[in-house]
Protein backbone atom coordinates (compact mmCIF):
# COMPACT_ATOMS: atom_id res chain seq x y z
CA UNK A 1 0.00 0.00 0.00
CA UNK A 2 3.03 2.26 0.17
CA UNK A 3 2.17 3.55 3.63
CA UNK A 4 5.65 3.38 5.10
CA UNK A 5 6.80 6.94 4.38
CA UNK A 6 4.19 8.64 6.53
CA UNK A 7 5.19 10.77 9.51
CA UNK A 8 3.05 8.82 12.00
CA UNK A 9 1.64 5.33 12.03
CA UNK A 10 -1.37 6.43 14.09
CA UNK A 11 -2.90 9.81 14.94
CA UNK A 12 -5.17 9.65 18.00
CA UNK A 13 -7.63 12.52 18.43
CA UNK A 14 -8.40 12.98 22.14
CA UNK A 15 -6.42 12.21 25.31
CA UNK A 16 -9.22 10.74 27.42
CA UNK A 17 -9.07 7.13 28.65
CA UNK A 18 -10.04 5.60 25.26
CA UNK A 19 -7.45 7.60 23.32
CA UNK A 20 -4.63 7.18 25.83
CA UNK A 21 -5.09 3.42 26.22
CA UNK A 22 -5.10 3.03 22.42
CA UNK A 23 -2.01 5.24 22.07
CA UNK A 24 -0.11 3.42 24.85
CA UNK A 25 -0.83 -0.03 23.39
CA UNK A 26 0.32 0.88 19.87
CA UNK A 27 3.30 2.98 20.99
CA UNK A 28 4.39 0.13 23.27
CA UNK A 29 4.59 -2.08 20.17
CA UNK A 30 7.11 0.36 18.70
CA UNK A 31 4.95 2.42 16.34
CA UNK A 32 4.94 6.20 15.90
CA UNK A 33 1.93 7.77 17.59
CA UNK A 34 0.69 11.34 17.76
CA UNK A 35 -2.09 12.25 20.20
CA UNK A 36 -3.93 15.55 19.66
CA UNK A 37 -5.87 16.99 22.61
CA UNK A 38 -7.95 20.14 22.18
CA UNK A 39 -7.61 21.22 25.83
CA UNK A 40 -4.50 22.25 27.74
CA UNK A 41 -5.00 19.32 30.13
CA UNK A 42 -7.48 16.56 30.95
CA UNK A 43 -10.87 17.44 32.40
CA UNK A 44 -14.14 15.55 32.70
CA UNK A 45 -17.54 16.13 34.31
CA UNK A 46 -18.08 12.58 35.49
CA UNK A 47 -18.17 11.14 39.00
CA UNK A 48 -15.16 9.02 38.11
CA UNK A 49 -16.43 5.66 39.35
CA UNK A 50 -14.42 2.69 38.13
CA UNK A 51 -15.36 -0.91 38.79
CA UNK A 52 -12.72 -3.25 40.15
CA UNK A 53 -13.48 -5.57 37.23
CA UNK A 54 -11.39 -3.26 35.07
CA UNK A 55 -8.64 -5.35 33.50
CA UNK A 56 -5.84 -2.85 33.77
CA UNK A 57 -3.50 -1.68 36.50
CA UNK A 58 -4.46 1.67 37.93
CA UNK A 59 -1.76 4.25 37.27
CA UNK A 60 -1.14 4.79 40.99
CA UNK A 61 -3.00 5.05 44.27
CA UNK A 62 -2.85 8.83 44.40
CA UNK A 63 -5.62 9.08 41.78
CA UNK A 64 -8.03 7.07 44.00
CA UNK A 65 -10.26 9.33 46.11
CA UNK A 66 -12.32 6.65 47.85
CA UNK A 67 -13.27 2.99 47.82
CA UNK A 68 -16.93 2.20 47.11
CA UNK A 69 -18.55 -0.92 48.55
CA UNK A 70 -22.26 -0.13 48.11
CA UNK A 71 -24.68 1.78 45.91
CA UNK A 72 -27.91 3.05 47.47
CA UNK A 73 -30.61 3.85 44.93
CA UNK A 74 -33.48 6.05 46.16
CA UNK A 75 -37.01 6.00 44.83
CA UNK A 76 -38.82 9.35 44.66
CA UNK A 77 -40.38 8.65 48.10
CA UNK A 78 -36.83 8.10 49.50
CA UNK A 79 -37.31 4.40 50.14
CA UNK A 80 -34.12 2.77 48.89
CA UNK A 81 -32.42 -0.32 47.59
CA UNK A 82 -28.81 -1.22 48.47
CA UNK A 83 -26.48 -3.12 46.17
CA UNK A 84 -22.95 -4.31 46.87
CA UNK A 85 -20.27 -2.85 44.64
CA UNK A 86 -16.54 -3.23 44.39
CA UNK A 87 -14.90 -0.17 42.92
CA UNK A 88 -13.48 3.24 43.58
CA UNK A 89 -13.81 6.91 42.74
CA UNK A 90 -10.88 8.47 40.93
CA UNK A 91 -9.81 12.08 40.53
CA UNK A 92 -10.71 12.25 36.83
CA UNK A 93 -8.25 14.92 35.64
CA UNK A 94 -5.39 13.15 37.45
CA UNK A 95 -6.54 9.74 36.28
CA UNK A 96 -6.80 10.88 32.65
CA UNK A 97 -3.45 12.66 32.89
CA UNK A 98 -1.74 9.59 34.31
CA UNK A 99 -3.06 7.50 31.37
CA UNK A 100 -1.86 10.17 28.92
CA UNK A 101 1.58 10.19 30.56
CA UNK A 102 1.68 6.40 30.39
CA UNK A 103 1.10 6.67 26.62
CA UNK A 104 3.88 9.25 26.47
CA UNK A 105 6.23 6.98 28.45
CA UNK A 106 5.45 4.22 25.93
CA UNK A 107 6.64 6.52 23.15
CA UNK A 108 3.56 8.46 22.02
CA UNK A 109 3.90 12.16 21.26
CA UNK A 110 1.16 14.40 22.74
CA UNK A 111 0.23 17.86 21.51
CA UNK A 112 -1.99 19.77 23.96
CA UNK A 113 -4.15 22.74 22.92
CA UNK A 114 -4.40 21.14 19.48
CA UNK A 115 -8.02 20.75 18.35
CA UNK A 116 -8.60 18.77 15.18
CA UNK A 117 -9.67 21.07 12.35
CA UNK A 118 -9.89 18.69 9.43
CA UNK A 119 -9.02 15.13 8.56
CA UNK A 120 -8.40 13.61 5.19
CA UNK A 121 -7.69 10.08 4.00
CA UNK A 122 -4.12 10.01 5.26
CA UNK A 123 -3.71 12.78 7.79
CA UNK A 124 -5.06 15.65 9.84
CA UNK A 125 -4.97 19.42 10.11
CA UNK A 126 -4.74 21.00 13.58
CA UNK A 127 -3.66 24.39 14.88
CA UNK A 128 -2.58 25.46 11.36
CA UNK A 129 -0.36 22.42 11.02
CA UNK A 130 -0.94 19.35 8.90
CA UNK A 131 0.60 15.95 9.39
CA UNK A 132 0.01 12.54 7.94
CA UNK A 133 -0.79 9.20 9.52
CA UNK A 134 -1.77 5.77 8.26
CA UNK A 135 -4.55 5.26 10.80
CA UNK A 136 -6.74 7.85 12.54
CA UNK A 137 -8.44 7.13 15.89
CA UNK A 138 -11.36 9.35 16.92
CA UNK A 139 -11.37 9.36 20.73
CA UNK A 140 -12.69 12.90 21.02
CA UNK A 141 -15.84 12.43 23.07
CA UNK A 142 -19.56 12.96 22.65
CA UNK A 143 -19.13 16.00 20.37
CA UNK A 144 -16.52 14.17 18.31
CA UNK A 145 -15.04 16.31 15.56
CA UNK A 146 -13.67 13.13 13.96
CA UNK A 147 -17.20 11.69 13.74
CA UNK A 148 -18.67 14.90 12.33
CA UNK A 149 -15.90 15.10 9.70
CA UNK A 150 -16.87 11.54 8.70
CA UNK A 151 -20.36 12.92 8.08
CA UNK A 152 -21.93 11.15 11.07
CA UNK A 153 -24.91 12.52 12.95
CA UNK A 154 -24.49 14.08 16.39
CA UNK A 155 -25.43 11.54 19.05
CA UNK A 156 -28.16 12.10 21.63
CA UNK A 157 -26.61 13.31 24.86
CA UNK A 158 -27.38 14.05 28.48
CA UNK A 159 -26.09 17.26 30.05
CA UNK A 160 -24.41 17.10 33.44
CA UNK A 161 -23.40 19.49 36.20
CA UNK A 162 -21.31 18.59 39.23
CA UNK A 163 -19.98 20.25 42.36
CA UNK A 164 -17.29 19.04 44.68
CA UNK A 165 -18.78 19.61 48.14
CA UNK A 166 -16.72 19.63 51.34
CA UNK A 167 -17.90 19.27 54.93
CA UNK A 168 -21.06 17.27 54.23
CA UNK A 169 -22.65 14.19 55.81
CA UNK A 170 -21.91 10.99 53.93
CA UNK A 171 -22.39 7.28 54.43
CA UNK A 172 -18.88 5.74 54.36
CA UNK A 173 -18.15 3.61 51.28
CA UNK A 174 -21.61 4.33 49.86
CA UNK A 175 -22.43 6.09 46.62
CA UNK A 176 -26.00 7.39 46.45
CA UNK A 177 -28.27 7.70 43.43
CA UNK A 178 -31.53 9.69 43.58
CA UNK A 179 -34.36 9.32 41.09
CA UNK A 180 -36.83 12.19 41.20
CA UNK A 181 -38.55 13.81 38.21
CA UNK A 182 -38.52 17.21 39.96
CA UNK A 183 -34.75 17.30 40.42
CA UNK A 184 -33.48 15.16 37.52
CA UNK A 185 -35.91 14.76 34.60
CA UNK A 186 -34.79 11.86 32.41
CA UNK A 187 -31.79 11.18 34.64
CA UNK A 188 -30.64 11.12 38.25
CA UNK A 189 -28.66 12.89 40.97
CA UNK A 190 -25.48 11.26 42.30
CA UNK A 191 -23.37 11.59 45.43
CA UNK A 192 -19.96 9.92 45.19
CA UNK A 193 -17.76 10.22 48.30
CA UNK A 194 -14.19 11.42 47.70
CA UNK A 195 -12.87 10.94 51.23
CA UNK A 196 -12.79 13.16 54.32
CA UNK A 197 -16.39 14.39 54.36
CA UNK A 198 -16.28 15.50 50.72
CA UNK A 199 -18.13 14.22 47.65
CA UNK A 200 -18.88 14.81 44.01
CA UNK A 201 -22.55 15.75 43.84
CA UNK A 202 -23.95 15.96 40.35
CA UNK A 203 -26.94 15.62 38.09
CA UNK A 204 -27.41 14.32 34.55
CA UNK A 205 -30.58 15.18 32.64
CA UNK A 206 -31.97 14.88 29.12
CA UNK A 207 -34.69 17.52 29.28
CA UNK A 208 -35.85 20.58 31.19
CA UNK A 209 -33.87 23.65 32.23
CA UNK A 210 -30.13 23.96 32.87
CA UNK A 211 -28.58 21.09 34.87
CA UNK A 212 -27.01 23.55 37.33
CA UNK A 213 -30.40 24.95 38.31
CA UNK A 214 -31.70 21.44 39.07
CA UNK A 215 -28.55 20.62 41.01
CA UNK A 216 -28.72 23.82 43.08
CA UNK A 217 -32.38 23.08 43.79
CA UNK A 218 -31.53 19.55 44.95
CA UNK A 219 -28.69 20.72 47.20
CA UNK A 220 -30.79 23.53 48.71
CA UNK A 221 -34.31 22.10 48.84
CA UNK A 222 -34.41 18.32 48.53
CA UNK A 223 -35.26 16.10 51.52
CA UNK A 224 -31.51 15.44 51.98
CA UNK A 225 -30.54 19.13 51.73
CA UNK A 226 -29.53 19.35 55.40
CA UNK A 227 -26.77 16.77 54.76
CA UNK A 228 -25.41 18.79 51.83
CA UNK A 229 -24.85 22.19 53.41
CA UNK A 230 -21.08 22.17 52.85
CA UNK A 231 -18.70 24.29 50.82
CA UNK A 232 -18.72 24.14 47.03
CA UNK A 233 -15.09 23.87 45.99
CA UNK A 234 -15.36 23.08 42.31
CA UNK A 235 -17.94 23.18 39.53
CA UNK A 236 -17.83 21.41 36.20
CA UNK A 237 -20.29 20.77 33.36
CA UNK A 238 -20.27 18.36 30.47
CA UNK A 239 -22.23 15.95 28.34
CA UNK A 240 -22.27 12.25 27.66
CA UNK A 241 -23.77 10.13 24.90
CA UNK A 242 -27.05 8.33 25.70
CA UNK A 243 -27.95 7.10 22.21
CA UNK A 244 -26.16 3.76 22.45
CA UNK A 245 -23.38 2.27 20.36
CA UNK A 246 -22.94 3.77 16.90
CA UNK A 247 -23.87 1.46 14.03
CA UNK A 248 -20.40 1.70 12.53
CA UNK A 249 -17.09 2.13 14.34
CA UNK A 250 -14.69 1.56 11.46
CA UNK A 251 -14.46 3.79 8.37
CA UNK A 252 -11.55 2.81 6.13
CA UNK A 253 -8.46 3.88 8.07
CA UNK A 254 -10.46 5.61 10.84
CA UNK A 255 -11.75 4.04 14.08
CA UNK A 256 -14.03 5.55 16.72
CA UNK A 257 -13.45 4.63 20.38
CA UNK A 258 -15.05 5.57 23.71
CA UNK A 259 -17.72 8.29 23.90
CA UNK A 260 -17.25 9.27 20.24
CA UNK A 261 -18.50 5.75 19.42
CA UNK A 262 -21.40 5.97 21.91
CA UNK A 263 -19.91 3.48 24.37
CA UNK A 264 -21.22 5.08 27.58
CA UNK A 265 -24.15 3.25 29.15
CA UNK A 266 -27.32 5.12 28.05
CA UNK A 267 -28.92 4.81 31.52
CA UNK A 268 -26.07 4.99 34.03
CA UNK A 269 -23.75 7.13 31.90
CA UNK A 270 -20.81 4.94 32.96
CA UNK A 271 -18.19 4.96 30.26
CA UNK A 272 -14.64 4.66 31.64
CA UNK A 273 -14.47 0.85 31.75
CA UNK A 274 -15.89 0.54 28.22
CA UNK A 275 -13.58 3.27 26.91
CA UNK A 276 -10.50 1.51 28.27
CA UNK A 277 -11.67 -1.85 26.98
CA UNK A 278 -12.20 -0.29 23.54
CA UNK A 279 -8.73 1.25 23.67
CA UNK A 280 -7.22 -2.19 24.23
CA UNK A 281 -9.28 -3.75 21.41
CA UNK A 282 -8.48 -0.89 19.04
CA UNK A 283 -4.79 -1.16 19.94
CA UNK A 284 -4.72 -4.88 19.06
CA UNK A 285 -6.48 -4.37 15.72
CA UNK A 286 -4.22 -1.43 14.81
CA UNK A 287 -1.03 -3.36 15.64
CA UNK A 288 -2.24 -6.25 13.47
CA UNK A 289 -3.07 -3.84 10.60
CA UNK A 290 0.37 -2.20 10.84
CA UNK A 291 2.27 -5.48 11.16
CA UNK A 292 0.58 -6.82 8.04
CA UNK A 293 0.41 -3.49 6.19
CA UNK A 294 -3.30 -4.21 5.72
CA UNK A 295 -6.06 -1.86 6.94
CA UNK A 296 -8.58 -4.69 6.56
CA UNK A 297 -7.60 -5.89 10.05
CA UNK A 298 -9.15 -2.74 11.56
CA UNK A 299 -12.59 -4.28 10.96
CA UNK A 300 -11.75 -6.89 13.66
CA UNK A 301 -12.12 -4.11 16.22
CA UNK A 302 -15.74 -3.37 15.27
CA UNK A 303 -16.64 -7.07 15.32
CA UNK A 304 -15.12 -7.60 18.78
CA UNK A 305 -16.69 -4.48 20.31
CA UNK A 306 -20.14 -5.37 18.99
CA UNK A 307 -19.77 -8.85 20.43
CA UNK A 308 -18.78 -7.49 23.85
CA UNK A 309 -20.86 -4.32 24.16
CA UNK A 310 -23.64 -4.63 21.58
CA UNK A 311 -26.21 -6.44 23.72
CA UNK A 312 -25.69 -4.64 27.06
CA UNK A 313 -25.76 -1.21 25.39
CA UNK A 314 -28.86 -1.95 23.32
CA UNK A 315 -30.65 -3.25 26.44
CA UNK A 316 -29.69 -0.08 28.27
CA UNK A 317 -30.93 2.04 25.36
CA UNK A 318 -34.36 0.39 25.61
CA UNK A 319 -34.37 1.14 29.36
CA UNK A 320 -33.37 4.76 28.70
CA UNK A 321 -36.44 5.21 26.46
CA UNK A 322 -38.67 3.84 29.22
CA UNK A 323 -36.97 6.01 31.84
CA UNK A 324 -37.66 9.13 29.79
CA UNK A 325 -41.31 8.12 29.50
CA UNK A 326 -41.55 8.24 33.32
CA UNK A 327 -42.40 11.93 33.42
CA UNK A 328 -43.89 11.80 36.93
CA UNK A 329 -42.64 10.56 40.28
CA UNK A 330 -45.61 8.18 40.45
CA UNK A 331 -44.41 6.39 37.30
CA UNK A 332 -40.78 6.44 38.46
CA UNK A 333 -41.77 5.00 41.83
CA UNK A 334 -43.57 2.14 40.14
CA UNK A 335 -41.18 1.37 37.28
CA UNK A 336 -37.71 2.11 38.65
CA UNK A 337 -36.78 -1.55 39.40
CA UNK A 338 -37.09 -2.35 35.68
CA UNK A 339 -34.95 0.65 34.71
CA UNK A 340 -31.91 0.64 36.97
CA UNK A 341 -29.03 -1.84 36.87
CA UNK A 342 -28.88 -2.74 40.57
CA UNK A 343 -32.39 -4.28 40.55
CA UNK A 344 -32.83 -7.85 39.39
CA UNK A 345 -35.95 -6.83 37.40
CA UNK A 346 -33.66 -4.81 35.06
CA UNK A 347 -32.07 -8.07 33.90
CA UNK A 348 -35.22 -10.16 33.48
Amino acid sequence: MGLSLMEYDVIVVGAGPAGSVTAAAVAHAGYRILTLEKNASCRSPCAGYISNTINTDLPDDSVIQSKITKMRTYFPDLSFHDFELNGFVVDRPRFDMSLALEAKASGAEIKWNSPLERNFPDGVKFRDETTDGKIIVGADGVFSKTASLLGLQQQRFAVCAQYHLKGIELIPGMCEIFFNADYAPGGYVWIYPTGGGSAKVGVGITKGKSPRSYLDDFIDNSPVAKRLGGTKTEYITGALPVGGLRERLCFGNTLLVGDSAGMADPVTGAGINNAMLAGEMAGKAIIKALENDDLGHLADYEVRIKKLLGRPLSRSLEKRKKLEACASNELLQEQLPELWVTFKQYWE
